[in-house]
Order: C-alpha cells, then structure tokens, then sequence
C-alpha cells in the first residue's frame, strides 16, 4: 500500500482525461490549503498563479526553514509541494482567492484550485497544531454557527463564478466540517454545480442539524472519511462514514499523509474499538448535558492548557501527563464524571503525540 506520495509518484504524470478525477485527488488538495502560500497566491478571486510557479516560489522561499520549529504539518506540506511541482497531472492548475487567517476568535483559511479539466475545487483549511484553532473545533458542542463557518459560506458564496461547471468542495479536520457547512447554508444556484463534497476526519453537527432538511439534502453529496482510530472526526460525527488504513498510531492518526491508498481510492478498514469507544462515551456523555454544561466542558479543557502555556499541540511532546493531571486538581469545582473525560481526552492526546 502507498500514501498520497506514492499515488503521486504512479499517477502523477497520468492526465485527467486518462485517469479521472478520484477521492485521493480530493485529499491531495483538500491538504493543499494548509500549504503556508502567504505573499505568493494571490488573495483576489479573479487573480491567479499557476501550480507550479506556486511551488517554484513557495520551495524557494522555504529552502532555509527550520522544520523544527514549523507546524507539524509543514514537512509534509513541503514534501507534497516538491512532488506537485514534477506532476504532469496537476500543470497549469491555477490557484486564486487565498484567504488565511489566525485571532483570539478562531482560525480560518481557505483555496480555490481550477485543474486543467474544468474541475473547480473549494479547499478549507484545518486545524493546524496552533491551540486557537483546537479549541474552536471543541467550540461546535455548544455553539453554532461558529466565526469559521460563517467565513465559509461566504468563502464559497464569493468565489464561485458563472462558468464554473463541475464544483467540489472539501477539507480535512475542521475544513472538512466548514466544506459541509459551506454547501448547507451557500446559495442555491451555486450549490446546483457541486458534485461532491468531502469531510476528511472533521467534526460533524448536533443532532438538531443532522436531523434537519439541509443536512439531509448535503447527504446525497457527501462523503465523509476518518481513519480507524480517528478522534477528531468522533466530535459530533457523522453515522456514515468511510474508515481508512493508516500508518501512524493513536491521534497521530488524524494525519491524512499517513493514510494509505490503492490507485484512486483510500483503503479500507473498520473503526478501532477505541475510537468507538470514544464515539460512543462522547455521545453519551455529550447528549445529556446543556449548551451551558457543554461551554464549561470546553473552557475547563482549554484553561489546562493555558495555565501550562501551551498554545501549540506540538508542545505536548515536552509534557508529562503527570503534570496536567497535577494542573487538573488545581481547578476546582469540576465534576468526577467532567473530570474523567478531560483526563480521557488528555492522554488520547498525550500519548498520540509521544
């Protein structure tokens, strides 16, 4: 079994026309988006760079970066910018409407990309291992919409254009969520041209919006993916999804680099009894409590990694657990059950990340 890069390095000279557009295409560039392009694709909808003169750009801009000190998803995003810059496939894809965007309230970034066979692809950005960007994906227990998905709609309400014919749209982590609330709630004649939308290991909605007519009609379209021991995508997930094969372990699961792939389509597997575990005590533990007792959950979770100074998921490599739970008996009036779950959801996170 190959990653994307092996999908890259067999098909990445085969034209559309020949091998047609398919669901790890979709993830290439749903990850495409968390590429730092800042100062090189233009942040108008009509300007655009073609893809590789983006990379030319990009590589020659990064040549000196201390990986070390970058997101972790940066190697990655690195590596898949040198191949892209060889792939025959992808030439004169042109990339247009950069938005990227970090603040207190949340984190919001997204790409569009039209291939050289008329396919329009809409990608948001995930959360990267900036702290800002977790909390607000644990924020859609209580609140909705959230700041992001607002931007989305209207991300998507702007940068499509008359002549675009054959739309998708798609994300990994929370981008998979925003691509899925972007189509729910963007203009009807736009959504008309979408073909497909993609949900990589992002949360999913309340009950309330999986039950109501919009996410019903998204469901024709839609396709959700996680990996066997997804834990993101647990967070108000979807019932139906795609669990793939994955080369890494625990959280670092969520990784859609590490997924493994057979031609155009993603390998399958069953999901993991943890993360049906964890799907299920989430569930179960989530339904029972108000908008007010889901909020309390969020910022008690969140103030542990304030009071550790933690504002990237990277630091929790140099953290003993034994640490937070110290800083954990510091917050007082928390629950035993509440404080079982941050404990759970904690060592998921400890231990994915060591």
């Amino acid at each position: 079994m190959h990653n994307l890069f092996g999908y890259l390095k067999y098909y990445g000279d085969v034209s559309f026309d020949k091998f047609a557009f398919n669901e790890v295409d979709s993830l290439i560039l749903s990850l495409l988006s968390y590429v730092k392009w800042d100062k090189i694709v233009p942040s108008g909808r009509n300007d655009y760079i073609y893809l590789e003169d983006a990379c030319t750009s990009f590589l020659k801009k990064n040549e000196k970066v201390n990986f070390k000190k970058e997101d972790w998803l940066f190697p990655n995003s690195y590596k898949l910018v040198q191949e892209l810059i060889h792939a025959k496939r992808f030439y004169h894809t042109k990339l247009y409407h950069l938005v990227s965007s970090v603040d207190s309230n949340g984190q919001f970034g997204a790409l569009t990309i039209r291939l050289p066979n008329f396919v329009t692809y809409i990608s948001f950005e995930g959360t990267d291992s900036n702290v800002v960007g977790w909390k607000e994906d644990f924020q859609m227990l209580y609140l909705f919409p959230i700041p992001s998905q607002k931007l989305a709609q209207e991300y998507f309400d702007k940068t499509i254009r008359f002549f675009d014919r054959e739309i998708y749209i798609g994300g990994h982590s929370k981008g998979g969520n925003l691509a899925m609330y972007a189509y729910m709630y963007g203009k009807d004649s736009w959504k008309k041209k979408v073909k497909q939308v993609y949900n990589f290991d992002g949360p999913g909605f309340d009950n309330k919006i999986l039950t109501s007519d919009r996410f019903t009609n998204l469901q024709k379209k839609l396709t959700v993916v996680v990996p066997e021991e997804s834990v993101i995508g647990m967070i108000l997930g979807c019932d139906t999804f795609k669990t793939v094969v994955s080369s890494a372990r625990a959280v670092l699961q969520h990784d859609g680099y590490t997924w493994q792939c057979f031609g155009g389509f993603l390998e399958q597997t069953e999901l993991s009894k943890k993360s049906k575990k964890l799907k299920s005590n989430l569930k179960e533990y989530i339904d029972d409590m108000s908008d007010h007792e889901r909020k309390n959950f969020v910022e008690t979770f969140f103030a542990i990694f304030e009071r550790t100074h933690i504002t990237n998921i990277m630091q929790l490599k140099e953290l003993k657990m034994s640490t937070l739970l110290g800083l954990m008996k510091e917050i007082k009036n928390i629950p035993s059950s509440t404080k079982r779950n941050l404990i759970a959801m904690l060592r998921l996170l400890i231990t994915g990340m060591n």
